[in-house]
C-alpha cells in the first residue's frame, strides 16, 4: 500500500475538516453573490455577481466530491491497491507484508499459529478459538498500536480456496470494542482461521491474531467460483 494511501486513511477526520471549511467558504461567496445580484440594477454588476456565484457553486460542489470520493476510497478501495493480493471475493485484501500465519490441515482440528495474539494491542475477544459461529455476528476485540492506522479482520478456509477474504475494516482504534459484523450465510460450514491484521502508520502491519473457528450450517452457501 503507498504511503499515501496510508496517510488518507490515518488523517481522513482533518480532511473532512478542511473540505468542510471550505466549503462553508464557498457556501457563503455563493449567498453574498446571489445578494448582491438580486440587489444591483446594473447589468454589468448582475453579469460579475453571476460569474461569482457560478464559480463558489463549481467549487462547493468539487468539495463535496473531494469528500464523497475519499469516504468511498477509505472503506471500499484502499485495500486493493496491493496487486499481489489475492481476490477471491469483494473486500478481500493484503495491503502490507504481515506476517502470514501457518495453517496446518490434516485429519485433526485446524491448527493456527496464534502467537499473534500474545500482542495486547492486536486480540481477538469474539470470536474466540474454536467458537461456532453462525448467522449475523459481531467481532469484538483490540486494535490499538504505535501509531495505528488502521486495521482489518479476515477469514480463510476451503471455500475460499485457502485465501484471505476480509469481514471488516475500521480507521479507529480499538479497545475491547466492536471491530465489525459480518454473515457466515455466503460461506460453506466447517473450519477456518480467523485473524485479525493492524497496520500503522508507515504500512507496517503487527502480527496478526489468528484463531481457529468453526462456521456452523445456515442458510445454505453458494459453491465458491473456480
Amino acid at each position: 500500500m503507498s504511503v499515501v494511501a496510508v496517510l488518507l486513511a490515518r488523517y481522513e477526520l482533518w480532511i473532512y475538516g478542511v473540505l468542510g471549511a471550505a466549503a462553508l467558504f464557498f457556501l457563503a461567496s455563493f449567498w453574498s453573490a446571489y445578494q448582491h445580484y438580486e440587489r444591483t440594477p446594473f447589468g454589468l454588476e448582475k453579469d460579475a455577481a453571476r460569474r461569482r456565484q457560478n464559480g463558489a457553486l463549481a467549487a462547493l460542489m468539487s468539495m463535496l466530491v473531494l469528500g464523497g470520493a475519499l469516504f468511498v476510497f477509505n472503506r471500499y478501495l484502499v485495500f486493493s491497491l496491493d496487486p499481489a493480493a489475492a481476490t477471491p471475493g469483494p473486500g478481500d485484501a493484503r495491503p502490507t507484508a504481515a506476517p502470514t500465519a501457518t495453517l496446518i490441515r490434516g485429519g485433526g482440528p485446524l491448527a493456527v499459529d496464534s502467537s499473534g495474539c500474545d500482542n495486547p494491542g492486536v486480540t481477538l475477544l469474539k470470536p474466540g478459538p474454536g467458537e461456532r459461529i453462525a448467522g449475523s455476528y459481531e467481532i469484538v476485540g483490540t486494535a490499538s498500536i504505535a501509531n495505528f492506522a488502521f486495521y482489518k479482520v479476515e477469514i480463510s478456509g476451503a471455500a475460499t480456496n485457502g485465501a484471505w477474504v476480509t469481514l471488516a475494516v475500521g480507521n479507529v482504534p480499538q479497545v475491547e470494542g466492536p471491530l465489525g459484523t459480518f454473515d457466515t450465510s455466503p460461506y460453506q460450514p466447517g473450519e477456518y482461521a480467523f485473524r485479525l491484521v493492524v497496520t500503522n502508520n508507515v504500512g507496517e502491519a503487527a502480527a496478526p491474531c489468528v484463531i481457529a473457528v468453526t462456521l456452523a450450517p445456515g442458510i445454505e452457501a453458494p459453491s465458491p467460483a473456480p
